[in-house]
């Protein structure tokens, strides 16, 4: 087993005046990969990757489409290209060119003027990952705003703050993305069951899919459960079982009903491992006949949680959910593998712990091929920092998929405060937020908004002031692998220098600063703080910078919790009990810890969300091949590799009268959008989906006409703070 940290130039050698680059894309894509710029006469000219053949002891970090397209991205005509300032109606795109310090000295006056108006949590944090790594990005913006007396945060994980509260809740672990396993592990899985998990599409970690192939022909069986049959499935499944969005939790809990009452789980491993499977392990206090296995047979409810049952919700045949039940436990080892998916649901809390449960009843936590149900890695950030924010000194807090109602209602609706600033570093929640046609409505109140991006994107596009960000490859930094999914970091070499007038976030943040009389924000140049945040990890900075990639010795454990698992007494979990929480305490003694929503001590199914009948079909949003979120949304060559259409079961189609290809109108409740007819039978009856991340463009009648996923969706979030992304409901009409 490697010993040392193994320092490599993964990039071949350019052409006659050529310099080739390393670095990796500063985005939140689902993978951290290799991309090397070739640059000639200062300007990128191609984009290679990681070329070396794979194998297991040491795999390449190849790139996807998005990563060598960032050079169609990085000279796009529409970058933006020096500060503007708005001087049409908001939202109508139209700018002047003004000088960055009159751009810097309007965003300062207007802090501080509704700072000392209004006071901080009138200042809404708005910054996502469109520009994201240890030193840029986010983390600067956040610096800077809790330095400024804080502000108002948007607190949710957009993607998966259900996972983020149930590992929490279920294992006490307080990082999510150290909680699951390493792919090299996934070999010596029997049977893996992707629940809701597509890398094939979403990526979950650079090499994910190399390392499934390698698992499948080492003899894994695979088993793919999602609404729609994905790459991944065509892929690599042995068998694919379709459901319905939203219904997870019940086909969860009723293949743990059939593992219970055919006396196939685990009851040794339980009894040391679980607490609150059984009533013999209840806390102290906890009343008769709260176990999870009482609610599973409906012991207290009247209701055994059958396959039967669950076949009316889920539209999983009953034979079909008893036999998955017995393969994963009679299977050993299998793992669960998760998605966030499932989880951006009205319930997506009930989804994850009902995962981690049933993998904990099987005595499948913490062992060699078997999985915690964790969607992410087992080595986190193998000990590189980002660059300190500090603490927002404001107690203002929103879930994120709230910021539509967050603009519409302010104080009045229950809200820390009116939002009258909101600052936008590399986000575009206006476009990834639910409900997108609220928010645009619902800015009236708000007095300034500065978004510091590279497009005008449509957040920008509501902007007063807009300020130009240099990309990933206009600077040095230093990332880590997606989801702790891998041990190694990538430095990421400035290849050309700042386009335009672009200028970096640290720096417009430490400009900001001085005007609004911090003089703290920054005392470090680039390189000092990126010696400092890697200090702890790399033991040869000037090697690390110059080759591009450190390989790190991997983890002693590539499952999570194995510790746990084989020496209890010396290692408990991080739980108030030291074990496997099936019962949590935590939401025992506060069952509704935000506001919104009481959650049960153990994983329940909640019910379905209100149908309309105006709407019948059910809508997810998967992700596209061609954009991250909604970066790269502007792209017309990168959009030909995952072209935006709405996919329909062809029966759903017949009935509607539909043609594969025309365009049609979506509507829900919340709006309309429209875009071109997949129909195709690798989606659920009664399901539609739409790939999230089109940039929301509507017209004069509101109509979105660029397949905005997120025209569709309403602000809803679980009783966790999650997203709702895929509890949403439809009807699709011909479009004339």
């Amino acid at each position: 087993m490697q010993a040392e940290t193994i320092y490599e130039a993964p990039r071949i050698a350019g052409r006659d005046g050529e310099t080739v680059v390393t670095s990796t894309c500063g985005h939140n894509c689902g993978g951290r990969c290799v991309v090397n710029a070739h640059v000639r006469d200062g300007r990128i000219v191609h984009i290679s990757t990681d070329q070396r053949r794979w194998n297991p002891d040491h795999p390449p970090l190849p790139a996807c489409a998005r990563g060598v397209g960032q050079i169609e991205r990085t000279y796009h005509p529409d970058r933006l290209q020096y500060p503007m300032r708005r001087v049409g109606p908001r939202g109508s795109g139209q700018f002047e060119r003004i000088s960055w310090d009159e751009a810097l000295d309007t965003v300062a006056r207007e802090m501080l003027r509704v700072r000392d108006t209004y006071g901080n949590a009138a200042i809404l944090d708005a910054s996502r990952t469109g520009s994201q790594s240890m030193l840029h990005g986010r983390v600067a913006a956040q610096r800077f705003l809790y330095m400024f007396g804080g502000c108002t945060d948007l607190w949710s994980n957009m993607s998966a703050e259900a996972e983020v509260f149930s590992v929490r809740m279920t294992y006490g672990s307080p990082d999510y993305k150290s909680a699951g396993r390493e792919p090299t592990d996934y070999a010596n899985s029997k049977l893996i069951v992707m629940w809701g998990w597509s890398p094939g599409d979403g990526t979950f970690g650079t090499g994910t899919m190399a390392w499934l192939r390698h698992a499948k022909k080492q003899g894994t069986r695979i088993v793919c459960v999602d609404p729609r049959q994905t790459a991944t499935s065509r892929q690599l499944a042995d068998e694919h079982v379709f459901l319905r969005p939203s219904s997870d939790t019940a086909a969860l809990v009723a293949m743990a009903h059939v593992i219970v009452s055919e006396g196939l789980h685990d009851q040794a491993y339980c009894d040391r491992h679980v607490l609150g499977f059984d009533e013999a392990h209840l806390p102290e206090g906890a009343p008769a006949g709260s176990s999870w296995r009482s609610y599973l047979l409906g012991e207290h409810d009247g209701q055994p949680k059958t396959p039967e049952w669950a076949e009316a919700i889920t539209g999983i045949p009953a034979a079909t959910l008893r036999r998955l039940a017995i393969d994963f436990a009679t299977t050993k080892p299998a793992a669960l593998q998760c998605g966030y998916a499932p989880g951006r649901t009205l319930y997506g809390e009930q989804f994850h712990r009902a995962a981690y449960a049933l993998a904990a009843i099987t005595g499948n936590v913490g062992i060699a091929g078997g999985s915690s149900g964790v969607s992410n890695g087992a080595t986190g950030r193998a000990g590189i920092r980002s660059l300190p924010i500090g603490k927002n000194p404001v107690d203002a807090r929103v879930a994120s998929p709230l910021l539509a109602d967050l603009l519409a209602r302010g104080r009045a609706g229950g809200y820390p405060a009116d939002v009258k600033l909101i600052y936008s570093a590399g986000g575009d929640l206006f476009n990834q937020c639910p409900n997108a046609a609220k928010i645009a409505a619902s800015l009236d109140g708000v007095e300034f908004i500065v978004v510091q991006d590279h497009f005008l994107t449509p957040t920008a596009q509501h902007a007063d002031i807009v300020l130009p960000a240099t990309t990933f490859w206009e600077r040095n930094d230093v990332h880590t692998p997606w989801a702790g999914a891998g041990h190694y970091a990538i430095y990421m070499r400035q290849a050309i220098a700042p386009m335009y007038e672009c200028r970096n976030d640290i720096d417009i943040f430490d400009e900001l600063s001085r005007r609004v009389g911090l003089n703290a924000y920054n005392d470090k140049t680039e390189e000092a703080w990126l010696r400092e945040l890697t200090r702890d990890a790399v033991d040869d900075f000037d090697r690390f910078a110059e080759a591009g990639v450190a390989r790190f010795p991997p983890p002693a454990e590539p499952v999570a919790f194995a510790a746990q698992i084989r020496d209890p007494d010396r290692h408990r979990f991080p739980t108030p009990s030291g074990r496997i929480e099936v019962y949590s305490t935590v939401l025992a003694a506060n069952p509704d810890p935000y506001g919104l929503g009481r959650i049960p001590p153990v994983p329940t199914w909640m019910g379905m969300p209100e149908t309309d009948e105006r709407f019948p079909l059910l809508l997810c949003t998967p992700k596209s091949r061609a954009r991250t979120h909604s970066i790269h949304g502007n792209q017309s060559q990168l959009a030909r590799v995952d072209p935006d259409t709405v996919w329909m079961h062809p029966d759903d189609a017949a009935v509607r009268g539909l043609r594969h290809g025309a365009r049609v109108r979506v509507v829900s409740a919340a709006g309309a959008t429209v875009l071109p007819l997949e129909i195709t039978d690798r989606i659920a009856p009664g399901v539609v989906s739409i790939k999230e991340g089109a940039w929301f463009s509507p017209d004069a009648a509101g109509t979105d006409g660029a397949g905005c996923a997120n025209a569709l969706t309403l602000d809803r979030s679980a009783p966790c703070g999650a997203t709702t992304y895929n509890s949403n409901s439809v009807e699709v009409t011909a479009w004339a």
